[in-house]
């Protein structure tokens, strides 16, 4: 059997090159019959992610390092070629910069034009206003950013993995001003916010509950489950690394 999940690994879907990389993820996952919950937790990567990748919304998502590794995830989880859905996703990213730089470089409205709309009643409305409209959108991020849980993304191991080792390596990312806790035991991240955690495994199901909050914000949480069981003799070569399970 655990030749079976090794070998099934390789095996990769075919890929429409015609498909744009929502359409294809979306229809994996109804395929799949995956609600966005279930992906979230096979994967470990927060839902407003996952709804971003579905929609395109790219500029939406934490970032380059943080995006291609969400991907590599959802090709796994999907059995998808990892390779040609990075090229989709990087050739549809260069799209979306082309066409911003195009909207940039669009004519602009003639001075005498702009002209016409400045005038003294107007301008010191414009002076009254803005410094309002400064504050008021400064507050506004930060009073979201106070209450808005950080982001809590694990690296290594995926969750339901099945291990012979007796401990395992937690390796994530946080926010560096969050408060980072493993079953309740406070953990200190490094500067930028990455952590690394080696965890004694005792036989059988180990449940590692993972959780990052702010001062004043809910916590992001994450669930591992890793199983860890004796390798019979002739499975000692097969084992030699964790492998997962769905």
């Amino acid at each position: 059997m655990t030749f079976k999940l090794l070998m099934t690994s390789f095996i990769h879907k075919k890929l429409s090159p015609a498909k744009a990389l929502p359409e294809i993820l979306r229809e994996e996952r109804l395929k799949a019959n995956l609600s966005l919950d279930e992906v979230s937790f096979k994967t470990q990567i927060i839902i407003k992610y996952l709804e971003a990748l579905e929609k395109g919304a790219y500029e939406q998502l934490p970032g380059e390092i943080y995006n291609k590794q969400f991907i590599k995830r959802l090709a796994k989880l999907y059995s998808l070629a990892e390779k040609t859905l990075l090229k989709i996703y990087q050739e549809e990213k260069e799209s979306q910069l082309s066409f911003q730089e195009l909207l940039a470089k669009a004519p602009k409205t003639p001075k005498h034009k702009m002209f016409k709309w400045l005038e003294p009643k107007t301008l010191r409305l414009i002076f009254i206003a803005l410094p309002i409209i400064g504050c008021l959108i400064y507050l506004s991020f930060e009073i979201i950013n106070i209450f808005t849980p950080p982001l809590l993304v694990i690296n290594s191991p995926m969750s339901q993995t099945i291990t012979p080792a007796a401990n395992i390596k937690i390796i994530g990312q946080t926010e560096p001003e969050a408060i980072l806790l493993i079953n309740h035991q406070k953990i200190l991240p490094e500067p930028n916010g990455a952590f690394t955690q080696t965890l004694d495994l005792t036989m059988g199901l180990n449940i590692f509950e993972i959780s990052a909050k702010k001062k004043h914000s809910k916590a992001s949480s994450i669930t591992l489950s890793i199983l860890r069981q004796a390798a019979a003799a002739n499975e000692i070569n097969l084992l030699e690394r964790p492998i997962s399970f769905r």
